[in-house]
C-alpha cells in the first residue's frame, strides 16, 4: 500500500512538473517573439531545456485517448527530444525544431497534460 501511494505521489508530481514546463514554454515563446538579437537565442535555448524536461515528465500510457482527441502530431513531436538531447552537432537545427513544436503544439501539450491528469484521477491513480 505504501508503494502505491509513493508511486501516485511521483506520478502526480510528474504531471504538475509537465504543466509547469508547458506554461514556462508558452511564456518563453511569447518573450522570444518580442526579442531581438542574442535575446532570441537565449529564449530558444531555454525553450530547448524546458521542452526536454516536459517530455521526460510525459507518461505514454494514454496513446489511444490522445489519438481520439487528434493529438497525434503533438505526441509524435515528443520523439524529437531524443534527437535534440543526443545529437549536439545539429544544435541550431534542434533549436529550430523545438521552436516549431512549441509554436505548433503548445495548446495540444496542455490538452495532453489535462488528459493524463483526468485519466489518472478517474482511475484513482493520483489519490486514494
Amino acid at each position: 500500500m505504501i508503494r502505491k501511494k509513493a508511486g501516485a505521489f511521483t506520478l502526480e508530481m510528474k504531471l504538475h512538473e509537465m504543466k509547469n514546463h508547458i506554461q514556462a514554454m508558452n511564456r518563453m515563446y511569447q518573450k522570444y517573439l518580442n526579442a531581438e538579437g542574442e535575446d532570441k537565442f537565449d529564449y530558444i535555448d531555454s525553450l530547448v531545456g524546458r521542452y526536454g524536461y516536459m517530455v521526460i515528465a510525459f507518461q505514454s500510457l494514454f496513446e489511444e485517448e490522445c489519438h481520439k482527441q487528434s493529438l497525434d502530431n503533438a505526441v509524435t513531436s515528443f520523439a524529437d527530444r531524443n534527437e535534440i538531447v543526443h545529437v549536439y552537432q545539429n544544435y541550431k537545427d534542434n533549436m529550430e525544431t523545438v521552436l516549431e513544436n512549441v509554436q505548433n503544439y503548445a495548446v495540444e501539450y496542455e490538452k495532453i497534460r489535462d488528459l493524463l491528469w483526468g485519466y489518472c484521477e478517474s482511475k484513482g491513480i493520483l489519490h486514494e
